[in-house]
Parts: structure tokens; C-alpha cells; sequence
């Protein structure tokens, strides 16, 4: 809900095959509810008849009191779309303000999306709420990873609320709620700073007793988790090649 004292950016991006067999469709959209507004732009760095690969370029820093960033992602039935993104995200102090990080995805059937997610740094002193919708229809894909750190290297953690929604044909799979700041983080993260996710949705990989950083999902899919103290240690490497293999 857009109040006022926050700059509104959204960023749209919509991916559709073309039915004659030419290169996919890629259509962008970028809007401020003001000219101050923070941005997300989309790049286009490459599409063909089968996918496109497209990375989120912030404009400017990012983020700081008052921001709203809205991303909007949808591809449409049988297209690919692989989103990247060039660096980190830091929420700097925002001395008792606020800022939202809203995410809504939507894939159709046999669609497919990857999201090679960079770390999202909470500094001290950041007010930050994070929201993640993701639908799919039947047959579609997901590969997502991302990584979220608490307060820069020496910093206590800033205020991060977390909300986490995904389902499939409308039915939930995974709903999260992560309240995270200097009092809850010690209880819920054991000690540790940095969380780093990788999530694959509709495929299924053989069941692995040895895989203790994954969890199986009622409704199918996985769920790779790892805490640590630092972002490079704390990664998922050969958990995401793996899920970039299953949608391949």
C-alpha cells in the first residue's frame, strides 16, 4: 500500500514464446511514483526462440528510507526467463524508517524461471520488509537462490521481516515467515548472520539420506538451507548447479 512517505519503483518484466518460432517476446516496464523513486531496470542481455536472460540493474543506492520496490515477473506458457543480478543489495540505516522489498511471480504452464540471487544485506539500523508471491501453473519450473546477511561485517543485524508464498495450481507449498532483527536472530538462526537458500520446484531428485542441508517438500520440490557467519562461506554451490541441471 503505497503511503506518503514512500517513493514508489516498479519493474515489470514479461516473457512469451512466439508461437511462429521466432525469438521469445521480452517486454519491460519501469515506473516511479515520483522522480525520486529507487529503480530496479530491467536489461535484456540475451533472447532467442527459447528463452531470455535478463539481468536487474539497481539505479542508484539502494535501500534507503521510503523506498518500495515492486517487481513484477510473469512468464507466460512454454517460455523460459533466467533473471541475474550484477551485485548485492545493501538496506543502509534508515534511522527509524522503513523500506519493502515486494516480489510477485507468476509462471505459466511448463513455464520456466531461474534467479540467481545475490546477497541482501540488512545494515544496522535498517527497517526492511521482504515479500516473495511465486505461483505456478501445472508442468512449470523454478530455480531460485538467494542469500540474505544480517548488519555488515562487525555490525549488529538491522530489522528484516521476511514473507515467503508459493504455490502451485493455487495450492500453497511453502508459506514463510522470518522475523529476523537483534533479538529474534540469535534464537532463530543459532548465532549466525547469513542464511542462503536454494529453492527447485517441479522437478524431483532422488532421495538422498547424505543431502542434510535439504529438505523435501510435501508437494514435491526442494528446499536447500545453510547458516554461517560469513556470505562466501555460507553459499550453496553444489546446490544450485543441481537444480540448474533438473530444469535444464
Amino acid at each position: 500500500m503505497l503511503t506518503n512517505t514512500e517513493r514508489v519503483g516498479r519493474t515489470r518484466v514479461r516473457v512469451s514464446s512466439d508461437p511462429a518460432g521466432g525469438r521469445c517476446r521480452v517486454r519491460t516496464v519501469m515506473t516511479g511514483s515520483d522522480p525520486s523513486a529507487a529503480l530496479v531496470r530491467p536489461m535484456v542481455l540475451h533472447h532467442d526462440s527459447r528463452a531470455a536472460r535478463v539481468s536487474l540493474v539497481p539505479e542508484g543506492a539502494l535501500l534507503l528510507a521510503g523506498d518500495a520496490i515492486e517487481v513484477d515477473i510473469t512468464v507466460d506458457a512454454g517460455a523460459r526467463l533466467d533473471l541475474v543480478e550484477p551485485g548485492g543489495t545493501v538496506a543502509f540505516d534508515m534511522r527509524g524508517g522503513q523500506a519493502r522489498w515486494d516480489v510477485r511471480v507468476r509462471l505459466g504452464r511448463e513455464a520456466v524461471l531461474t534467479w540467481a540471487g545475490e546477497p541482501f544485506v540488512v545494515a544496522a539500523g535498517a527497517g526492511v520488509s521482504r515479500r516473495l508471491d511465486l505461483e505456478l501453473a501445472a508442468g512449470a519450473w523454478v530455480a531460485m537462490r538467494e542469500t540474505v546477511v544480517l548488519g555488515r561485517y562487525g555490525e549488529q543485524p538491522g530489522r528484516l521481516h521476511q514473507r515467503t508464498t508459493v504455490a502451485v495450481e493455487r495450492s500453497p507449498v511453502l508459506v514463510e515467515e522470518l522475523p529476523l532483527d537483534a533479538a529474534t536472530a540469535p534464537g532463530l538462526l543459532g548465532g549466525h548472520r547469513v542464511l542462503s537458500s536454494v529453492l527447485l520446484l517441479g522437478r524431483q531428485l532422488a532421495p538422498d539420506p547424505t543431502a542434510t542441508e535439504r529438505y523435501d517438500l510435501d508437494a514435491g520440490g526442494h528446499l536447500w538451507r545453510r547458516l554461517g557467519i560469513q556470505a562466501h562461506e555460507t553459499a550453496l554451490p553444489d546446490a544450485w548447479v543441481d537444480a540448474l541441471r533438473a530444469i535444464s
